[in-house]
């Protein structure tokens, strides 16, 4: 299984949620424990926490930990390194296994940890005007934005796991155009950003193909309660796009995310 996607374009990695949650958070004094899913925001197609399982540590109990927290992600000895003491951690005011993430516990996990809300900030985005959680994260320590938008001001919650929406027999069904394409298997996001560029669509029950990418931009809406991704593309369309092989460990490059975008602006001129 290829651990990561590689852009020689953007000489930009991208993550596989199916990666990413095999991975150990370690804090600046040890280990805390092991990603069990992912959250993003469904407006920005942005990861917005990991959800960690501490392993009898805090049972019953979710750990939400924001990228801007993190100091690297070491692909090499399979750890997402966090600005954080594992007591730190312990003492911050988790979620309950079971309930939803409401922003009024996104605004108390920011005021605990010292973090700047991803909807404050000088510009609209998916990082306050900023291009990453860094710089977002380094504009909050150097006083150039505050946590200035109350979480009682705020609209309904996109918070949504990746989880809940891709695997072999849960993921949910891709429906393009003309008919239905496939179903969500992973989801490729950008080291840098957080941002998932790519859906990553098994296709093997409707073409000859097994996998191929989407990008999140052809999205045109998501059916929670029938669980289908509708995409503004025909199915053709997928078919003539980028395909993967899951077992060769071969990164994205930059023909590959060329030929995502090829088919659709062919059949566009045709």
């Amino acid at each position: 299984m290829f651990n990561f996607l590689k852009s020689q374009r953007r000489l930009t990695i991208f993550y596989l949620s199916s990666v990413i949650e095999k991975l150990n958070i370690q804090a600046t004094d040890g280990e805390l424990g092991g990603v069990r899913d992912l959250y993003f925001d469904d407006q920005y197609w942005t990861v917005r926490y990991l959800v960690v399982d501490t392993r009898k540590w805090l049972p019953g109990k979710k750990v939400l930990l924001s990228p801007i927290s993190f100091d690297h992600v070491d692909m090499e000895n399979n750890t997402v390194n966090v600005f954080a003491t594992k007591e730190t951690v312990k003492n911050a005011p988790h979620q309950l296994d079971d309930a939803p993430v409401s922003k009024q516990t996104e605004q108390h996990l920011a005021n605990y940890y010292g973090w700047p809300t991803y909807w404050s900030g000088l510009g609209l985005g998916a990082w306050g005007g900023y291009d990453n959680p860094y710089a977002f994260g380094d504009a909050y320590n150097n006083g150039l934005i505050q946590n200035n938008v109350s979480a009682d001001d705020l609209g309904d919650d996109h918070l949504r796991s990746t989880n809940h929406i891709k695997g072999d027999f849960t993921g949910y069904r891709i429906e393009a155009l003309d008919g239905e394409i496939g179903h969500v298997s992973d989801f490729a996001i950008d080291e840098t950003n957080w941002k998932i560029e790519y859906l990553v669509v098994e296709t093997r029950n409707w073409l000859l193909g097994e996998f191929v990418l989407i990008a999140t931009g052809w999205v045109k809406e998501i059916n929670w309660e029938d669980k289908k991704v509708l995409i503004n593309l025909t199915k053709e369309q997928v078919k003539q796009g980028a395909e993967l092989d899951p077992d060769s460990n071969r990164p994205i490059i930059r023909h590959d995310e060329e030929q995502v975008y090829a088919s659709t602006r062919k059949q566009n001129i045709e």
